[in-house]
């Protein structure tokens, strides 16, 4: 499949120009979701019917405020017709505000599924800036508001707001996995599992994919080696028909597995074809990143399990020019990956017989993630610690990073 359009959870409509859908199949459909006639949409438009037939079968309305108007009238999100909901909220070409304040109450009311949408955005960009406290504090609140939401939603706009819980529920599980307690990671597979049901119950392809790809990162850091394989075969049963963020994300997180070494490298050199595609511009309903820089952290962490398992110093040498090419493509919005890398390039100094590297790094990695408001790379980091402390008990540098974890 080429993609899937952003458009669907809004509704299975054709595609239009300009990365938008058609938009007389969405006038038509919302038309008659709000129980009106061509008559009476042409009657409260002050135009003859025949014009309403004429934007029912045009791909493409040119005129913006035309536009505007039909959106305000059957309360079309405005995405759908290539809007803002600003330009909904606000009638003037200047951006005067309504009539009355009570008018603008109304729209806003109206577009509350756009401004959760909005938040959604918001909270994934936080999410991989490492705003972690920041949303460990507001993202449960938006997320207690929303399922509210969902129950008070009608028949005809149900769909859409499960989809947007769906969504809401991975980013407040990804949250709980960062945050401080023990209770944190039974919220984060309590989310994670609704997903899954959630996905199960509207048969929704990409709400599954997430769910499995959270399932898979879940298992993989409690150690549970069989459901973490489980959740990455499931998942892949999914990838040709998601987005290419998605899928790329689920093949490479599919590297848990016990697969052997050429088939990990099938997945890698699937995940890379698939950033391509990213990069090309295709549409993903997911809001993942997928780059290269995550293609080759993945690929540096393989290589450094192969060399664990074969003694193979070669290895470590790949391991090391795979991790080099992750952080020069490391981009400003993904800046929460920068302790993950450190983590693995704390192992590989390990690995590699340079203790106070090794240390240094994982003290680096740790201070990063405190900053951040993160706990997620704990577990690494004191398996790390304790591979150090046998291999070089006493040592300054690793005494150090045990104060630092709190250890001693």
């Amino acid at each position: 499949m080429s993609g899937v359009h952003w458009w669907r959870r809004y509704g299975d409509y054709p595609p239009g120009k300009h990365n938008l859908p058609h938009m007389g199949a969405v006038l038509s459909d919302y038309r008659q979701r709000r129980g009106y006639s061509r008559a009476e949409v042409a009657q409260a438009l002050d135009v003859k019917k025949q014009a309403v037939s004429y934007w029912e079968a045009t791909m493409y309305l040119a005129d913006p405020e035309r536009r505007m108007v039909l959106a305000r009238l059957l309360q079309i999100p405005p995405a759908l017709l290539g809007l803002a909901w600003e330009q909904v909220v606000y009638v003037g070409r200047e951006g005067e505000p309504g009539a009355s304040y009570e008018r603008l109450a109304e729209v806003v009311s109206l577009e509350g599924y756009y401004q959760y949408e909005d938040l959604l955005t918001l909270a994934s960009r936080l999410l991989y800036a490492g705003q972690f406290r920041i949303l460990a504090r507001r993202l449960p609140r938006w997320l207690g508001k929303l399922r509210q939401k969902v129950k008070e939603a009608p028949a005809s706009e149900r769909e859409a707001w499960l989809w947007l819980l769906g969504l809401y529920l991975l980013r407040a599980s990804s949250i709980a996995r960062h945050s401080q307690g023990d209770h944190q990671g039974n919220l984060a597979l309590s989310l994670a599992s609704e997903l899954l049901r959630l996905g199960q119950e509207q048969d929704e392809p990409t709400l599954l994919g997430l769910a499995f790809y959270r399932l898979m990162d879940l298992y993989r850091q409690m150690g549970a080696t069989e459901q973490a394989r489980d959740a990455a075969q499931a998942g892949l049963n999914w990838v040709k028909r998601v987005g290419p963020a998605l899928g790329g994300n689920l093949y490479l997180l599919a590297e848990v597995g016990e697969g052997d070494e050429r088939q990990w490298r099938e997945w890698q050199e699937e995940a890379l074809r698939l950033v391509e595609r990213v990069e090309g511009g295709e549409e993903d309903a997911s809001q993942l990143k997928l780059n290269r820089a995550a293609v080759h952290h993945e690929g540096a962490k393989l290589l450094l399990t192969l060399a664990q398992r074969q003694g193979e110093r070669q290895r470590l040498n790949e391991s090391y020019r795979e991790l080099a090419q992750a952080r020069s493509g490391l981009g400003s919005d993904v800046g929460a990956w920068r302790m993950y890398l450190d983590v693995t390039e704390a192992k590989l100094f390990l690995a590699q017989g340079e203790v106070e590297q090794s240390a240094w790094l994982g003290a680096k990695a740790w201070g990063v993630a405190q900053q951040m408001g993160s706990v997620k790379v704990e577990p690494e980091l004191r398996a790390l610690y304790a591979s150090l402390s046998a291999k070089a008990p006493g040592h300054a540098s690793v005494q150090w990073l045990g104060l630092e974890l709190g250890i001693c």
